[in-house]
This record gives structure tokens, sequence and C-alpha cells, in this order.
């Protein structure tokens, strides 16, 4: 067996992620402040802002055309664990608009290396048939909720004033307890990038790296900035259990988003008999942790399960079996 070969290199590669445990706090703290130059360096805005208006204007006009021969390929680049690009992926599929997801690989990025944005969910719009590579984009999660929406027909949600509590109630306290129990310890930090590996478009040593580099910066980003985050907000104290707090914090939707505030009944959903922009936020906040043991903990410590299976049913998935978590 060599000595570069795929065995001895990981066994190193994993005593190289120890070292960098014990003494690669300032390392991970490096490449956090790096990404976060990286992520700034073109805004949203401006990039939006720099895209072909015309033709994008023409794809969001066949969105959804009846003439499917009209209507615009669409690929979502995402990372599968990331819950601002589930919420992507929740509204498109909730509202059947077809779209093919590219995994983009998350410490190189090579996927959108072109891009002058650096950050995910990107939707891109091609038209049909073709093979541009640099189709018309539309960036930023938000952005691209809030464009799509009134496209869609539930424009008005945005407006609601009940739906945009839920919804801020997804994208920061729901994410911010997922990511501290996800990243509790470095090992479990680790074991949160297995999902990779069954990606095979993505390189074996990118797979290997991504595992030894992200796992302590994404350990250090949950203790040193989501942690401090919650306790200033009130909505962790110190020596609080995270995990409890999480499934409280489910609770607290299932009683209360999903109960009818004036018949004091359950409802299937938020939004009824049908999902509204908070269940699409919070399913796809969820979505991003499907198949990891904290999704399994979540549903088995609270009483989201028939709402998830309800949600899975409205975006043409299979309910999720319990026991087959990854990690």
């Amino acid at each position: 067996m060599g000595f570069f070969s795929k065995g001895r290199l990981g066994r190193k590669l994993v005593g190289a992620a120890g070292v960098t445990a014990i003494g690669g706090g300032g390392f991970a703290y490096v490449v956090y402040q790096r990404r976060l130059k990286e992520n700034k360096s073109c805004p949203a805005e401006t990039f939006n802002a720099a895209q072909n208006q015309e033709q994008l204007q023409h794809a969001f006009k066949n969105l959804l055309a009846k003439d499917t021969t009209q209507r615009p390929d669409i690929q979502l680049y995402r990372y599968t664990t990331c819950p601002f690009c589930g919420t992507v992926k929740a509204l498109l599929d909730i509202y059947h608009v077809e779209h093919n997801c590219v995994e983009v690989e998350p410490m190189f990025k090579g996927e959108i290396k072109a891009m002058s944005y650096k950050k995910v969910p990107q939707l891109r719009f091609n038209a049909k048939g073709s093979d541009d590579k640099n189709g018309t984009m539309l960036v930023d999660s938000d952005i691209i909720v809030d464009t799509l929406a009134p496209l869609l027909g539930v424009g008005d949600q945005l407006k609601d004033e009940n739906i945009k509590q839920w919804r801020a109630w997804a994208r920061n306290q729901l994410v911010r307890f997922l990511v501290l129990d996800i990243n509790y310890s470095l090992v479990e930090a680790w074991k949160a990038y297995n999902y990779i590996d069954s990606f095979d478009t993505i390189p074996w040593a990118n797979k290997v790296f991504l595992k030894v580099m992200g796992a302590p910066v994404m350990y250090m980003v949950a203790q040193k900035f989501t942690r401090p985050k919650l306790v200033r907000s009130g909505d962790l104290k110190e020596g609080e259990d995270v995990r409890v707090r999480l499934h409280q914090e489910v609770t607290k939707y299932v009683n209360e988003a999903l109960v009818d505030p004036k018949t004091k009944k359950s409802r299937t959903f938020h939004g009824g008999v049908k999902p509204d922009l908070a269940d699409i936020d919070a399913y796809g906040v969820l979505q991003s942790i499907r198949g990891h043991r904290v999704y399994d903990e979540i549903i088995g410590a609270t009483q989201i399960k028939p709402w998830l299976d309800a949600m899975d049913k409205a975006a043409g998935r299979a309910p999720y079996v319990v026991g087959n978590a990854s990690s």
C-alpha cells in the first residue's frame, strides 16, 4: 500500500483533525473571517442588479407556463445542509416548480467559482434546452422567496404579520438551535459532514479535507458566535441544555403555529388546509438536517411528525422513516 493510498491518507487526515481540534482554533477563526470577507465582497443586491433583467423577467413570466416548453430550466445551487437553501427548495417543491439541484462543495465552492457572489442558494434560469452555463441568476434566499412568492400567487403572505413572525422564527431561533445542536462537539461537527459522501461529483480528497477543516470551523462558529447570539437574545440561558431548548422551540411551533387562534383546534398547516410561507420556511430549515440524528431526536421528542408527513406529501416526497439517521 503506497504512502498516499486512500487508507493511509485518510488516517493521516483524521489525525490532522485531532491536531486542528487541539491547536487549530486560531486557524478556524482565520478561515471563518476569510469566508465572511469573501461573502461580503459582492452583495446580493449588487449581483442581482447586474443580471440581464429582460431575460430574468422572461423567465419569471414563464415560470409556470402551460406550455412547458416555454418554462425556464432552473438550477438550484445549494448545500444540502444549508437551512436557507432548504427554504428555497421547499418553495419550489411545494409549488411544483421544476428544477435541478447542483450540490456545491462547501470549502472550495468550485461549482460557483465563476460567480462574483460567493454564497448559496443561487438560482440559474436558462431558456428551455439551453446549455448556457452563464444563465441569468437570482441569489439570496430572502430575495428569491420574496421575488417568487408573488409569481406563485402568494405575494400577500409577505405582508401578513403572523406569517412574518413565524418566518423570522424559523430563520433565526430555529436555525441557531439546529446549528448549536449539530455542532455541540467537534466529533458531532465532523459527523455532520457525512452527507457529502453521497455526492459522487465531489472528489474524495475534497470530502476528507472538508471534514478535517470544515468541522473545526463549524464547531468554532457554533460555540463562539451562535451560542452567544442565543444568550444575548434571551433564547438560551447559561447552562441550559441546547437539545432540550431545541425541542421546546419545535414544540412551540406545534402548539402555537399549528393551532387555529380562533377555534383553538389543531390545523394541518399554519396556512390551514395548505402550507403557507411560514410552513415552507420552517419545513425548509428542518430539511437541512433530514437524515441526521438531530432530525430523528426532534421527531421522537415532539409532536411534529404529522406536520412533517403532511409537508412531505405537499412537496412530493415520501414520508420520512425514523431510524435511518446517518450520524
